[in-house]
C-alpha cells in the first residue's frame, strides 16, 4: 500500500509500540489518529508528530467502550476523509496462576485485549468496505503461539487475536481489506510495569534480550507498505514458533528449564 496521504488509527498510542508506530506513520506522510485513555499523554505525542508531513489528531478513547470507539472512528473519517489503516495495539498484561487467580482480572484482560480489538474492527469495517480498501493490523504476540506459565490468561487473549485475524482475513478478502498479524517477542516497554499482577513477574532471562519498541513499529509500518499477512520481528521469535510446531515437548522443557527453574519461581512467589 502507498502510505502517503492515507489515514491510520493507532490504539494504545500514548506509549511504547503505539507511540513509535504513530511517529513512523506520520513520518511516512500518513495522517494519524491517536487513541488511548490518557488524554494528556496523547497530547504530548500529537505535539511530537507536528514536524512530520502527516497530520495528527488525538482522541481520548477507551477501546472497551464500543460507542466511544465508533465516535472516534467517525471523527477520523470526517477529519481526514477516509479510514485506511487500523492498528489494534492497545493491550493489557496479567501475571497470575490460572488455577487460582482472579476471574475479575481475567475478564478485564479479555475486555481490553479481545473485545477492545473487536470494537475497533467492527467500527472501521463499514468505512473500509465502502472504500473497497483498508488494512487491519492486529498486534498479537509470540504469546499468541506459545503460552508461558503465569501468563496463560494473557496468552489466551493473544491466541484469540490470532484466530480473529485468520478468520477476518478470509471474511474481508472480497471487500479489498487486508488483515495483518504482528507477533512481537519480549519488548523493552513499560508493559510489565503496567500489567495486572497477582504474583511477582519472573525476572527476564539474560539470554532473552528485550527489543526496543521502535523495532516492532518498524516491522508494522513495513508490513503495511509491503502488505505482508504475518510478521515476526526477530528471527528468534519465528524460530521459537517453528520449534513449537515441530516439538512441543522441547518448548515445554525450555519453559521449565529457563522460565521456571532458572528464575526461581515456586509456591512462595505471590505478591
Amino acid at each position: 500500500m502507498r502510505l502517503r496521504d492515507r489515514t491510520a488509527i493507532v490504539t494504545g498510542a500514548s506509549t511504547g509500540i503505539g507511540r513509535e508506530a504513530a511517529r513512523l506513520f506520520a513520518r511516512a506522510g500518513v495522517n494519524v489518529v491517536l487513541a488511548s485513555r490518557n488524554a494528556e499523554a496523547l497530547a504530548r505525542v500529537a505535539q511530537e508528530l507536528q514536524p512530520y508531513r502527516g497530520r495528527s489528531l488525538a482522541v481520548a478513547t477507551d477501546v472497551t467502550d464500543g460507542q466511544a470507539v465508533e465516535a472516534m472512528v467517525k471523527t477520523a473519517a470526517e477529519e481526514f476523509g477516509s479510514v485506511d489503516i487500523l492498528l489494534n495495539n492497545a493491550g493489557l498484561g496479567l501475571y497470575a496462576r490460572l488455577s487460582e487467580g482472579s476471574m475479575e482480572n481475567i475478564r478485564r484482560l479479555f475486555e481490553v485485549n479481545v473485545f477492545g480489538a473487536l470494537n475497533c474492527i467492527r467500527a472501521v469495517a463499514p468505512y473500509m468496505k465502502q472504500q473497497r480498501r483498508g488494512q487491519i493490523i492486529n498486534v498479537s504476540s509470540v504469546a499468541g503461539k506459545i503460552a508461558a506459565p503465569y501468563e496463560g490468561a494473557y496468552a489466551a487473549t493473544k491466541f484469540a487475536l490470532t484466530a480473529i485475524s485468520d478468520a477476518l482475513r478470509l471474511e474481508l478478502f472480497d471487500h479489498g481489506i487486508m488483515v495483518i498479524t504482528v507477533y512481537p517477542g519480549p519488548i523493552g516497554t513499560s508493559f510489565r510495569d503496567n500489567a495486572l499482577k497477582e504474583i511477582e513477574p519472573p525476572t527476564a532471562y539474560r539470554a532473552l534480550r528485550r527489543i526496543p519498541p521502535v523495532r516492532v513499529a518498524e516491522a508494522i509500518v513495513k508490513a503495511a507498505r509491503d502488505e505482508r499477512t504475518e510478521v515476526y520481528v526477530t528471527w528468534f521469535d519465528r524460530l521459537a514458533v517453528i520449534l513449537k510446531g515441530i516439538s512441543p515437548r522441547f518448548i515445554d522443557w525450555g519453559m521449565r528449564r529457563f522460565y521456571l527453574r532458572r528464575r526461581g519461581h515456586g509456591p512462595g512467589d505471590k505478591l
